[in-house]
């Protein structure tokens, strides 16, 4: 996975899923462009970042998650996107097989 510059990050927009307390969020990398997604687990505070390299959700560790979280934070009073949906996060996925 490339390294994350989380100091750059700023977020375009958020998917809540109400079923499982996690919300999607998709964020930017202002110097480099590239486009960062993270899940976050509401009900455990756990952090993903997405690693499309190897197609896996890779746990943030607690130092960066936090800056993740004040980030989301400060990018709903910014009022940027929020789509709220009625469902689960798994259920928007769809099976693999």
């Amino acid at each position: 996975m490339c390294v994350i510059k989380y100091d750059d990050l700023e977020f375009d927009h958020i998917v809540e899923f109400s079923k499982d307390a996690t919300v999607f969020a998709a964020g930017r990398e202002l110097s480099s462009g590239r486009i960062r997604l993270f899940l976050v687990n509401e009900a455990t505070g756990n952090v993903y970042a997405r690693n499309g390299r190897v197609d896996s959700w890779e746990v943030v560790c607690e130092s960066h998650r936090y800056g993740i979280l004040a980030r989301l934070m400060a990018a709903r009073n910014n009022h940027i996107p929020v789509y709220k949906i009625n469902g689960s996060h798994e259920h928007a996925r769809g099976s693999r097989n």
